[in-house]
């Protein structure tokens, strides 16, 4: 679909094709992105469209027209609660007083003996008749007398006066020496009567508790500031009051009136439909999705920029990301987050992508995990541990029981999670009514889910969209696939020039801890557009058959046949349903590199003139390779393919021809795309000259040693080397024949008289060898040759069958 629309614009606009693709892999991009924007807003700011519970018009003292229902779990501070609470408690503090004041006892006593005195002077007075002193004596104001009570006064004895007069300043004193409070003044006269000393008659204490009541005044007063003080102390010793719903739990009742609190637990969760409310929430929202996007791109361009050219790949990883988090919030709404599997994001991305996406999709997917749950931080450390756990623990994907592993390593962390937010508290923040023991139990089989649910995903992903996964590759990997099967009855060379370039590209990745499993596989494959034109390729030529090249005699059409196994493996790649990332190995895997072989050949035909001669009409179509795992493939292509023609004759040659090949490949710009480094490259040169040394090393000669054997013993003894016979010790010989040196079978000597037994051992050091002069006593016996059924028979890796041993039969 890209490449039609990319030639459309080419058309078009007149644009060249790779602009035209550039901007149509950006045009993707940019719409993957807008609406991944869109959905996750969608999903964040809804936090109770699934759940109906939104609800509008509703104020203090409304009735609730239904029983409204929490959409989550929840836990807030209540601020109309704890307000409610710290005016009791400022209300609960009564006045504060100062301690009794000794001036206003000393004033009343003062008044009093005043009061006293003019007693006295108008009982004396001899003049005045009685009508005239009880109005004298009514005159006191500060003194409220019954006419009787006055009567009383004038008429007693000078002694019963005198007795009055003192207890009155007794009682007074003693009642003012006491704290009286405005408030307490009634109180404190209404048990005047018992301060009287009980030697006084009834009429004499009633008319001494009429005198000093009314002289009592209060001697204590309120201090505002202190009291305003205390005051503030009790209101500030009021904690926050908590509210706490679990999910579906009645915040208000049907019928009943909304209070202050109701309304507040409403706005908190979200429930009053007011338009301020649903801006705030879809603001929110937007801005964390924009976030989430922009930081993502920003991270592909730096560590996965080739991303960008697969448009439908990005939209599937944001596919599920998406479902991950709608499945958060639905779970969430329930309340039961801690059993959610979200660490099933990462261990499936690090299947389908790489271990850099998986890090980025926790860390966003912990993100809006937390905003969605109330801004909670124990939600967004659950998801972001659980994640990166288990990113890092699933360094493999090919066994299934490492997902459970990771998974239970995940569990471990989830637990220490839950330890850590909540060892202190009696429940979880994040749920509510939770014991820790809960909490525990949930996060050990949140793990379990977390990998039953990345490989349940795996699959599915594997069956829809035929991805590169473990699932997929195990499959392409089986001998029995119809095009290995096809591959080594029509190309058999190819098939087995495939295998060792598999083998060599799976311990090079597995040195630079590249993907081991897919550049094996991949390299079963890469050479697959060879079967139509079989015989064009040297390991496919049999040996008398000639080189079709020869016959066909144009360099033009010769490159074309060679350089055509790229596109038509392309071909049948895209016939066979294999996945994309396997078909990048089929395109990129001679990169931009010319045949030069042939290119020469049309420059000779041209009498030498490089300048008559396109070379790029001799060149492989491209791309160059993009990934670490197609550069390594290459270069094990190359390197197997040259040894293997050269055939050298020591590690040394090898490592050169190796060193040579990595080295053209470096200056032509082959690996600039790559993302390969130095340390990589070396690493990968060593694991090459080790393996290619290890299976392209000298043979026996056994058609020469077969020959010797049938001679004369006198011509035998002649033309063997001597060698010193040694008691239990393994000795080589080297026989050059036609010019190539090669090593023959060791031959382990018993120089026991009468009993001479022969047998054959691998050579493992040069320090073997025990060559004698030629004047030595030659040894009469020729090394035994191996007999067809002692040969083993180990079985190939890469493909499970068996192949033949080393050693070879004499006939070859």
């Amino acid at each position: 679909m890209t490449e039609w629309a990319a030639g459309l614009l080419e058309r078009s606009l007149g644009v060249s094709q790779d602009r035209a693709t550039n901007t149509l892999h950006i045009v993707g991009a940019v719409g993957a992105a807008l609406t991944f924007v869109l959905l996750a807003t969608f999903i964040v700011a809804n936090d109770t469209l699934l759940s109906g519970q939104q609800v509008s018009n509703l104020h203090v003292g409304s009735i609730a027209p239904r029983n409204i229902l929490a959409p989550r779990a929840i836990t807030f501070e209540s601020d109309v609660l704890t307000e409610r609470l710290r005016q009791e408690a400022a209300a609960s503090v009564g006045l504060v007083y100062d301690p009794p004041d000794p001036n206003v006892s000393r004033t009343q006593s003062q008044l009093a003996q005043q009061i006293l005195d003019f007693i006295l002077n108008v009982r004396r007075d001899p003049f005045a008749t009685t009508e005239q002193k009880i109005a004298d004596i009514n005159q006191i104001t500060a003194l409220t007398l019954t006419t009787d009570q006055v009567t009383q006064l004038l008429a007693m004895s000078t002694e019963a006066w005198q007795a009055i007069d003192d207890e009155m300043v007794n009682v007074l004193e003693r009642v003012m020496r006491e704290s009286i409070r405005e408030s307490d003044l009634n109180i404190v006269r209404n048990q005047l009567p018992t301060q009287v000393s009980i030697r006084f008659s009834t009429q004499e204490s009633e008319l001494i508790v009429a005198l000093v009541e009314d002289l009592i005044r209060p001697n204590t007063f309120p201090n505002q500031a202190a009291t305003e003080d205390a005051r503030q102390k009790a209101v500030d010793a009021v904690a926050p009051v908590p509210r706490t719903f679990a999910p579906n739990e009645i915040v208000v009742r049907e019928n009943e009136p909304i209070t202050e609190a109701d309304l507040e637990a409403l706005q908190q969760l979200g429930l009053l439909s007011s338009d301020d409310r649903r801006l705030q929430n879809f603001a929110q929202a937007l801005l964390a999705s924009i976030v989430v996007v922009v930081i993502t791109g920003l991270y592909i361009a730096r560590f996965e920029r080739r991303l960008y050219e697969n448009s439908r790949f990005i939209m599937l990883l944001a596919t599920i990301f998406l479902i991950v988090l709608a499945g958060a919030r639905l779970v969430g709404s329930t309340g039961q987050i801690y059993l959610y599997p979200t660490a099933a994001l990462a261990l499936l991305y690090v299947s389908i992508s790489t271990s850099r996406i998986a890090l980025i999709g926790t860390m966003n997917l912990a993100f809006m995990a937390g905003l969605m749950m109330g801004n909670s931080l124990e939600v967004a450390v659950l998801v972001g541990a659980g994640g990166m756990i288990g990113m890092l623990t699933l360094r493999s994907t090919e066994r299934l029981n490492n997902y459970f592993v990771a998974g239970l390593i995940v569990g471990l962390v989830n637990t220490i999670v839950a330890t850590v937010f909540n060892l202190a508290t009696p429940s979880s923040v994040a749920l509510p009514g939770t014991g820790l023991s809960v909490l525990v139990l949930f996060s050990m089989i949140n793990g379990i889910f977390a990998a039953a649910a990345a490989i349940i995903g795996m699959y599915v992903l594997t069956l829809i969209f035929n991805l590169p996964t473990s699932l997929k590759l195990a499959e392409l990997s089986q001998p029995n696939h119809p095009l290995l099967q096809r591959l080594l009855r029509e190309a058999p060379g190819t098939y087995q020039h495939s295998l060792q370039v598999g083998n060599l590209s799976e311990q090079a990745a597995l040195a630079i801890n590249a993907n081991a499993e897919l550049v094996r596989v991949a390299a079963l494959y890469h050479d697959i557009g060879k079967m139509l034109n079989a015989a064009f390729f040297s390991e496919n030529q049999q040996f008398g058959g000639g080189n079709p090249h020869d016959v066909l005699d144009d360099p033009y059409r010769s490159a074309d046949i060679i350089v055509s196994h790229v596109t038509d493996g392309e071909d049948m790649a895209r016939e066979y349903r294999l996945p994309n990332r396997l078909r990048d190995f089929i395109r990129e895997h001679h990169g931009t590199t010319e045949v030069y072989v042939f290119y020469r050949k049309a420059v000779n035909a041209a009498g030498g003139d490089e300048s008559a001669v396109d070379i790029n009409e001799f060149r492989y179509p491209g791309p160059r390779p993009q990934t670490r795992e197609t550069a390594i493939m290459m270069l094990a292509d190359s390197c197997e393919s040259a040894v293997r023609s050269i055939g050298p004759t020591s590690k040394q040659q090898v490592s050169e021809i190796v060193h040579d090949i990595v080295d053209g490949k470096i200056r032509t710009g082959q690996l600039d795309d790559s993302g390969l480094t130095l340390n990589d490259i070396k690493a990968i040169q060593r694991i090459f000259v080790e393996m290619l040394q290890a299976v392209y090393h000298p043979r026996i000669d056994y058609k020469k040693a077969t020959a010797e054997a049938s001679m004369p013993t006198q011509e035998r003894s002649a033309a063997t080397p001597r060698v010193r016979p040694a008691t239990q010790t393994t000795t080589t010989a080297k026989v050059d024949s036609g010019g190539t040196s090669v090593d023959k079978p060791a031959r382990r000597t018993d120089t026991t008289p009468m009993k001479r037994v022969e047998t054959v051992s691998r050579v493992t050091s040069e320090n073997d060898l025990d060559l004698l002069d030629d004047d030595d006593t030659p040894v009469q016996d020729v090394p035994s040759l191996p007999r067809s059924g002692e040969m083993k028979l180990p079985k190939s890796r890469s493909n499970g069958t068996e192949q033949r041993s080393e050693q070879k039969e004499p006939s070859e």
